[in-house]
């Protein structure tokens, strides 16, 4: 999900307390993997996170053949003034050759089906022998104009909902027109995914319409208010650091992550040298950089918003599309959710008096944690030291749920899933159906 991020100095605990880490590592018991017993290398939970962005398709192995396939989107979806002929949902598919169990990929904002962390696990699972469907993330233009109902995606059991009407197309499609033969199917969720894959697994354990095996959820922010707050302030740095600097910083992390485009996935000897070449970041320059990264659809999601109900909060005229688009750039999350999202989703929830804080309580984890709790199918993997989760609701969590949650010290946000032992944990999931 991260494309660009490093912090400069590793933090060092001096004094004679036992460090805070170590102290959620002694609560949290059963699946959590002690400190001492992992060899993952970096234990800045920002330099770990840098780490993702280079997680993509391997461009030094053969490519696989990948599919574009188009499910039909809602209706008048597709005849919308300056957003004609773009209203079918576009999933990519990565098929085998014979009766092959299914796998579900989603991850979080700012990602898409064609490029990153999907395509990485895509490669894995592939080779393991499954068919794969990468869905687009709701928080995207794509899945804002042809599946979500209110048009305005953000309230997470609703675009949950029209979610799972999507991927009951797409198998029906995958079906009927590219007689894919599946023998079980699988869900691989990433941050926000992950979130939504949780939500998803209380709605198919109460309809089965398509009945999932497995989850992985990976990373998934359990309180989203904290969540979003953290990017929107490391988003407002940009105001501190300066049009130009900022702009310069986002140049040269791009320019180191395409440096390394054509190294191997599997060696660590890479992501050393990735590391050391974000050195040169300092941490609030990479809180800033992480921001970017996560908001970097915000603008063509507030564009289509607006081009399905226009609400009146894009001044620029609808017929001049690039300065409207530009005019865009300007939302930050809790602006999109604010100006736009809540008056929809009062409407579409049957909560007049609702405020974004309720919405997002509403889809968090929490609500949903009894539902969870005791379902086999549903596993979660996620790091301590990941910085868009508040500790209180990482202990409940793992209180709650106990050993269905493995628990890393180490990796913040996603940035240990091409680690070796993360990587077999991933994979050894899913090759045992429940």
């Amino acid at each position: 999900m991260m494309r660009a991020r490093r912090d400069g100095r590793r933090r060092q605990l001096v004094t004679l307390r036992v460090p805070p880490i170590l102290l959620i590592l002694v609560c949290l018991s059963w699946s959590t993997v002690r400190a001492e017993d992992y060899k993952y290398p970096y234990r800045d939970p920002y330099v770990a996170t840098t780490t993702a962005a280079i997680l993509n398709s391997d461009d030094l192995t053969p490519k696989l053949k990948r599919q574009i396939v188009h499910v039909p989107g809602l209706p008048g979806r597709d005849q919308l003034p300056a957003l004609e002929g773009r209203g079918e949902l576009k999933v990519t598919l990565y098929r085998q050759n014979r009766p092959a169990p299914l796998l579900f990929i989603l991850s979080g904002i700012g990602t898409n089906p064609y490029f990153g962390l999907a395509t990485y696990f895509a490669g894995l699972f592939h080779a393991e022998g499954s068919h794969i469907v990468i869905l687009p993330s709701p928080m995207s233009w794509n899945f804002a104009l042809a599946a979500s109902r209110s048009g305005a995606p953000g309230y997470v059991p609703e675009d949950v909902r029209d979610l799972y009407e999507a991927m009951q197309k797409t198998l029906d499609i995958l079906k009927a027109r590219y007689n894919v033969k599946i023998t079980r199917i699988n869900f691989l969720g990433a941050s926000l995914g992950a979130l939504e894959g949780a939500h998803l697994s209380v709605i198919d354990a109460q309809e089965r319409k398509i009945g999932i095996d497995t989850y992985l959820l990976i990373n998934p922010p359990l309180d989203l208010s904290y969540a979003l707050e953290k990017v929107d302030e490391w988003s407002a740095l940009q105001e501190k650091l300066g049009p130009s600097k900022s702009k310069g910083l986002l140049v040269k992390a791009l320019g180191i992550v395409e440096s390394f485009s054509k190294d191997r996935r599997d060696d660590p000897a890479v992501f050393a040298r990735f590391t050391k070449a974000f050195g040169v970041f300092t941490r609030e320059e990479l809180q800033f950089l992480i921001a970017e990264d996560l908001e970097i659809l915000l603008p063509e999601l507030v564009y289509v918003s607006q081009g399905i109900n226009d609400q009146g909060v894009l001044k620029t005229p609808r017929d001049q599309a690039r300065k409207r688009l530009e005019e865009a750039k300007g939302f930050l999350f809790k602006d999109y959710s604010e100006k736009i999202g809540v008056p929809l989703w009062r409407a579409q929830a049957g909560a007049p008096d609702a405020d974004l804080d309720s919405f997002n309580k509403r889809g968090s984890l929490a609500p949903i944690l009894d539902q969870i709790r005791g379902n086999a199918r549903v596993h979660i993997m996620h790091n301590a030291d990941d910085f868009l989760v508040d500790r209180k609701s990482l202990e409940e969590l793992k209180e709650t749920l106990g050993d269905q949650v493995k628990l890393y010290p180490y990796g913040g946000h996603l940035g240990n899933l091409w680690y070796p032992e993360n990587r077999e944990y991933v994979l050894r999931t899913f090759r045992t159906p429940p």
